[in-house]
């Protein structure tokens, strides 16, 4: 099964670099992105304080992809992306395909 080092190698594998994975929501619609940030494990703007810390944080992403139906979306959206994440420009989102019910229960609304 897939997990967080097989995520690990796909952000090597795609962009050269151990990225950093967050959730983010857009306060004025009712949207949860999964978004590869410009910030790689190991550089002074991460925030993991060991690998250890990083790779747990992966597989929480993961496990929470796979919880709400999009690890199989994320995935083939990472490897067909033409988007980079580029350092102070870019992240690369993805949005998230989830029911109204599933989207209360992420933000708390």
């Amino acid at each position: 099964s897939f997990d967080g080092y097989a995520l690990q190698d796909l952000l090597i594998q795609k962009w050269g670099a151990p990225l950093d994975i967050d959730f983010q929501t857009v306060s004025s619609s009712s949207v949860v992105y999964c978004t590869v940030m410009p910030v790689a494990f190991g550089t002074r703007k991460c925030r993991h304080e060991s690998e250890l810390d990083y790779l747990m944080h992966l597989q929480g992403v993961v496990e929470i992809l796979h919880r709400y139906g999009n690890l199989d979306l994320f995935l083939h959206f990472v490897r067909t992306t033409k988007k980079v994440p580029r350092v102070g420009t870019d992240s690369v989102p993805f949005r998230m395909e989830l029911t109204e019910e599933q989207i209360q229960t992420i933000t708390g609304q």
